[in-house]
């Protein structure tokens, strides 16, 4: 074993078969049956103010969302990862919206996922 120097990595491995050095390797995780990605229609102000318009459920049905109650940096203990959670009404009903550091945006289902999942 050598001494590795920080200073001279060009990010290239020298061995055949290895990864690259700060190559991006996915995640192996289960999925949440109670963790629902969907999409978001959003707006940025002029000041970088992101506001989160729309929902797009996996289905294609499209949900306003009336208000936002609040917003704060927050982990989902439901549906498990962690972001920015914006509590909003939609509908007359509290859904806590999370975005995630990886510009993902996802939901915690009221039901576990089937088959057909509901919202």
């Amino acid at each position: 074993m050598g001494v590795y120097d920080y200073h001279h990595d060009s990010g290239r491995s020298d061995r055949p078969g290895e990864p690259r050095l700060y190559e991006k390797q996915p995640e192996i995780t289960e999925e949440n049956p109670y963790k629902a990605y969907v999409e978001v229609q959003a707006d940025f102000s002029k000041e970088g103010k992101l506001t989160p318009l729309v929902i797009v459920w996996e289905d294609g049905r499209r949900y306003r969302i009336d208000r936002i109650l609040r917003m704060d940096r927050r982990a989902s203990l439901k549906a498990g990862g962690a972001g920015i959670r914006y509590l909003c009404m939609v509908g007359g009903n509290q859904i806590s919206l999370y975005y995630e550091e990886n510009g993902l945006w996802f939901v915690e289902r009221k039901y576990v996922r089937s088959d057909h999942s509901s919202y």
